[in-house]
C-alpha cells in the first residue's frame, strides 16, 4: 500500500495533519468522485485520517466535512493568515504567523469579532485555548475597540499583550487644568499645539484604568472597555506604540516575518515627548492612529486605523525622502473606511497592489467615499489595482429582503434558548435527570447561536494568505458555483518588478 510522503504532511502524536495548497483544495467525495464536498483556501488546517494514498488523494477531515484530497493540492508548511472580519462600521483583523502567533487588530464595535472567534475557536466546545492572544488597539474611537469587550469577557481567550496608541481618550476631568477629553494641549515654543498627555508605559497605563472615575460619564468607554482585561490572571501587559517602538516581530533584517511600528510619529520639542494637535480631538486621536508594516519574505502589508489628511500629510513629512520605500506595500488596509479625509500623497507612496476597505451599512458616512475609490484607484500599483470590500462582499443573498425575516426569527430562536437554560439554570435543583436538562438546553442555545454566526463567518470577510512568494485574496461569492464557494484572487513575487504581482 502507497503511504503518504512525510514531506508532505506533519505529525504530532497519533495525529497527522497539514495544510491547504496554493491557491486552494477541494475535498472530494470519493476517491474516485470528481464532486467535492468542502471548497478550502490556500493554507487552510486538514486532519489527515488515513495516510494510505489511493488514487492520488488521502481521506481527510476539515472544516466539519470529511473526504478524499489530492497529493498535489497539500503542503506541509503553514503560511501566513490575515482575515479581515466584516464587523459591520469599524475595523477587525485577526492575524495568525505561520508560528501560530495570534494578533488582533481591533475589533468593531458590536459583537462581530466575538461571533467570529467563538465560529473559529469552538468556544462553545473549548474553555480554555492553548495560545496567548495580542490585541493592537489602533486609537480611541469605538468602532475600532468597542468590540473587544465581549472578547475580554471571554474566559477562553487569554492575552499577554494590548498594544495602544498611547492616546487615552476619558473623562474630562477640569481639576487638572485642562478640558479636553485626550489630556493636555498646550503651545510650545513653534507656536503650534501639541498634545502632551501620552500613557507610554504599562503602569500609567493600569492607573488609568483602574481609576473608578474614568468608567463613569462621557469618554468613559475606552478606559471601561480596557479595563475589562484587567481581571484576566496574569494581567496583560499594555504598551503604548509609536515610532520609537520598532518591531513587535522579527527586526527587518534578515528575519523571514516582521511586523514594524510607523506610526504615532512623537517628537520631542522643548524636551517634552508630544505628538502635534490636529485641530481637533477627533482629528488628533483618529490621525494618530497605530501604522504597521507587516512583512514576509517578499510580500508588504500595511495595517492602520483611521489615519486622515493631517496625519498622512505628517507622517510623509515626518518619513522625509525615505516616505515611498517605507510606506509602499503590496496589499493595504484602507484607513478610516474609505472616508474621504485623506492626503493624496500619502496613498501615493503605499502605492498598492490591492486595497482593503473595511465598512458598515448602518452609518451616515456614506462610506467608502466615491473620490476615496477614484483616488485608490489611480494611486494604486498597475493598471488594474483591486479594492476589496467587507461591505460589498457581505450582500448577498442572506441579506435580501426576503431572507432578513428568516434572520431576524433566527435571532429569535437564539434569544428564546438562551432564556430557556438561563432561567433553568437559575432555579437549578442538583439531580441527575436534571444535570441531562441543563446539557441539553446549553446544547440547543450552542446550535442556534452557531446559525447565526454562520451568516457573519461565510460572508463580508476579505481573507490573504501568502507564503511570502505566493499570495492569495480571497471573498465568499454570493452563491455556490461549480468552481468552489470563492472569488479568488492569485498573486506572486515578481523577480523583475521587485514585487507581487496579478497572475
Amino acid at each position: 500500500m502507497a503511504q503518504l510522503d512525510t514531506s508532505l504532511f506533519n505529525s504530532t502524536g497519533s495525529r497527522n495533519f497539514t495544510y491547504a495548497g496554493f491557491p486552494d483544495a477541494k475535498i472530494l467525495e470519493s476517491e474516485t468522485s470528481s464532486k467535492w464536498v468542502q471548497h478550502l483556501l490556500f493554507g487552510d488546517y486538514i486532519t489527515v485520517l488515513d495516510t494510505e494514498v489511493i488514487n492520488d488523494r488521502v481521506l481527510v477531515l476539515s472544516r466539519n466535512k470529511t473526504g478524499w484530497i489530492s497529493i498535489e493540492n497539500i503542503q506541509k508548511q503553514r503560511i501566513l493568515e490575515v482575515n479581515f472580519v466584516d464587523i459591520g462600521q469599524g475595523d477587525g483583523c485577526h492575524m495568525v504567523t505561520p508560528d501560530d502567533k495570534h494578533y488582533f487588530i481591533d475589533a468593531g464595535k458590536g459583537d462581530n469579532m466575538y461571533r467570529y472567534l467563538y465560529w473559529r475557536f469552538n468556544l462553545d466546545k473549548n474553555d480554555s485555548l492553548p495560545m496567548k492572544f495580542k490585541a493592537i488597539v489602533s486609537h480611541p474611537d469605538n468602532d475600532h475597540f468597542l468590540g473587544f469587550a465581549d472578547i475580554f469577557k471571554e474566559p477562553a481567550i487569554q492575552f499577554d499583550k494590548i498594544y495602544h496608541s498611547g492616546i487615552v481618550q476619558r473623562p474630562v476631568d477640569h481639576t487638572k487644568g485642562w478640558n479636553t477629553l485626550l489630556g493636555k494641549v498646550e503651545e510650545l515654543s513653534d507656536g503650534e499645539k501639541y498634545l502632551e498627555s501620552l500613557v507610554l508605559t504599562d503602569a500609567a497605563m493600569k492607573s488609568i484604568l483602574s481609576d473608578p472615575q474614568n468608567s463613569i460619564g462621557k469618554g468613559s468607554q475606552y478606559p471601561e472597555t480596557m479595563a475589562l482585561a484587567l481581571v484576566q490572571q496574569p494581567q496583560p501587559d499594555f504598551e503604548a506604540l509609536n515610532n520609537h517602538t520598532g518591531f513587535l516581530l522579527g527586526n527587518g533584517g534578515n528575519n523571514e516575518l516582521s511586523l514594524e511600528v510607523i506610526a504615532p510619529i512623537i517628537t520631542q520639542k522643548d524636551g517634552k515627548q508630544v505628538l502635534p494637535f490636529l485641530k481637533d480631538n477627533g482629528k488628533t486621536k483618529n490621525g494618530h492612529s497605530v501604522l504597521l508594516m507587516l512583512k514576509y519574505k517578499h510580500l508588504k502589508v500595511m495595517l492602520g486605523g483611521d489615519i486622515n489628511e493631517e496625519a498622512g500629510e505628517y507622517i510623509n513629512h515626518k518619513l522625509g525622502v525615505s516616505a515611498k520605500d517605507i510606506l509602499q506595500s503590496d496589499i493595504a488596509k484602507a484607513c478610516h473606511h474609505g472616508s474621504h479625509l485623506f492626503s493624496y500623497e500619502f496613498l501615493e507612496n503605499i502605492n498598492a497592489l490591492g486595497t482593503v476597505i473595511s465598512s458598515g451599512d448602518n452609518e451616515n458616512y456614506s462610506h467608502p467615499r466615491p473620490d476615496t475609490l477614484g483616488a485608490i484607484g489611480k494611486t494604486g500599483y498597475s493598471k488594474k489595482p483591486l479594492i476589496f470590500s467587507t461591505e460589498l462582499a457581505r450582500s448577498n443573498k442572506d441579506f435580501s429582503s426576503t431572507t432578513i425575516p428568516e434572520l431576524v426569527k433566527k435571532y429569535q430562536n437564539w434569544e428564546e434558548a438562551k432564556n430557556e437554560h438561563d432561567d433553568f439554570k437559575a432555579n437549578f435543583v442538583d439531580i441527575p435527570a436534571n444535570l441531562v436538562i441543563l446539557e441539553e438546553l446549553k446544547d440547543k442555545m450552542v446550535k442556534k447561536y452557531k446559525e447565526i454566526n454562520s451568516y457573519l463567518t461565510r460572508y463580508g470577510m476579505i481573507s490573504l494568505r501568502s507564503d511570502g512568494e505566493q499570495m492569495i485574496v480571497a471573498q465568499k461569492l454570493e452563491k455556490d458555483g461549480r468552481g468552489g464557494k470563492y472569488d479568488i484572487y492569485k498573486f506572486a513575487f515578481d523577480a523583475q518588478e521587485q514585487r507581487f504581482v496579478r497572475k
